[in-house]
């Protein structure tokens, strides 16, 4: 039985075809009597959903609950489910907003209109931001709390123990560092992502000695875990024009990521850079634990953590590689990742030199004659 307000109306079908979500019209015999094509795509159908029943197609009792319950009802119902939806690489967890409503009009059978929209991307942002909210607490509390604890051992007395006093101020600037990477962390992401505004300036230096450099301050932690971190050299130079300042985020961010993730000791770092005569392209890979599959789509989003049951172990707010995807887009490149778990995890940059003829002294840190500095980068 053909639905009657569709019957012989193709451009009703082509308008609901072209919507993002799946609109179906269901009898009162729980039978499909219309489909746009969202809903094939939605659950991968290899026939048309109409004249089928509702369980044959969403293949989920508590969808086809729904939808009996307002027929019966004759309320709207509305209500999300997680489901699973069966793909040919894989089965894709999803989650299905569910807006069942009775046809209103003059008809002699009982109709309900189904909306089914696929809100995954919303749910997992919403939860990716309870996650940093919780993770950003943690982060900002811990350091906090110490340091405040030290400062009322130093006012109950031990400032006049000299040495102790000291070792009491350096624990405080460790900690105090931590907290300033934490918030230059937040405010870089929230530069890039500013419509109005690019951070970046442009300057000409070595991107061999940026690399030299923060392996250097990378060095306590390098030690800590026994890395080991090495650079195969473009040549003699490498020169690029960028912002020296996110490069340095870029380089440092991708290191300490794979040395924070990694547990174990003996871990082994390699930078490479190659002259592509226009572009440089630059690799970081490392011989670790690896990227699982299922995570690697996501990784570059905004407060994304991968191994969130290890949060305890590894500290971190989720924002290094956003940052790093972004810094690496405002120089007109980017940046691809690929991991094979206990072989090789590689973050692969390709960018532009840009434009080398400016003048090789200006450093785009001291532009408008001021100073944009990298904070001190915590290791802990």
């Amino acid at each position: 039985m053909a639905f009657p307000f569709a019957q012989n109306n193709e451009v009703l079908e082509i308008i609901l075809d072209g919507l993002a979500d799946g609109i179906l019209v269901v009898d009162g015999s729980m039978r499909i009597v219309f489909a746009n094509k969202v809903v094939s795509r939605l659950f991968n159908l290899k026939r048309d959903a109409v004249g089928r029943d509702v369980v044959e197609v969403v293949i989920d009792h508590r969808i086809c609950e729904v939808i009996r319950r307002c027929s019966e009802s004759g309320e709207a119902i509305q209500q999300e489910f997680h489901i699973t939806i069966n793909r040919r690489d894989n089965n894709r967890q999803s989650v299905l907003s569910v807006d069942a409503e009775p046809v209103a009009g003059d008809l002699k059978e009982r109709y309900v209109r189904v909306i089914l929209r696929d809100v995954t991307h919303r749910v997992e942002t919403e939860q990716v931001r309870r996650d940093f909210v919780a993770n950003a607490s943690h982060e900002l509390r811990t350091p906090l709390s110490i340091i405040n604890g030290y400062i009322e051992n130093l006012s109950d007395g031990a400032l006049e123990n000299k040495e102790l006093a000291q070792r009491f101020l350096g624990i405080m600037k460790k900690h105090g560092d931590r907290i300033a990477r934490i918030v230059e962390d937040m405010l870089t992401i929230s530069k890039f992502e500013s419509a109005n505004q690019d951070p970046t300036r442009a300057g000409i230096f070595d991107l061999q000695s940026c690399v030299t450099d923060v392996i250097e301050r990378l060095q306590p932690l390098i030690e800590e875990k026994s890395a080991t971190v090495s650079m195969i050299p473009a040549g003699p130079e490498a020169p690029i024009a960028g912002d020296r300042f996110y490069w340095d985020q870029i380089f440092f961010n991708l290191i300490e990521n794979a040395l924070k993730q990694n547990l174990c000791s003996g871990l082994n770092i390699r930078v490479t850079l190659v002259d592509q005569g226009s572009r440089y392209e630059i690799s970081i890979a490392d011989d670790g634990v690896g990227i699982p599959s299922t995570d690697l789509p996501f990784i570059f989003k905004r407060f994304y953590r991968v191994e969130k049951h290890h949060s305890k172990e590894i500290k971190g707010t989720g924002l290094g590689l956003s940052i790093v995807k972004r810094a690496v887009e405002a120089h007109g490149g980017e940046v691809t990742a690929r991991s094979e778990p206990g072989k090789e995890t590689a973050f692969v940059i390709s960018v532009p030199k840009g434009d080398l003829t400016q003048d090789a002294d200006t450093d785009a840190n001291d532009a408008d004659g001021e100073t944009n500095q990298p904070a001190e980068f915590s290791t802990v």
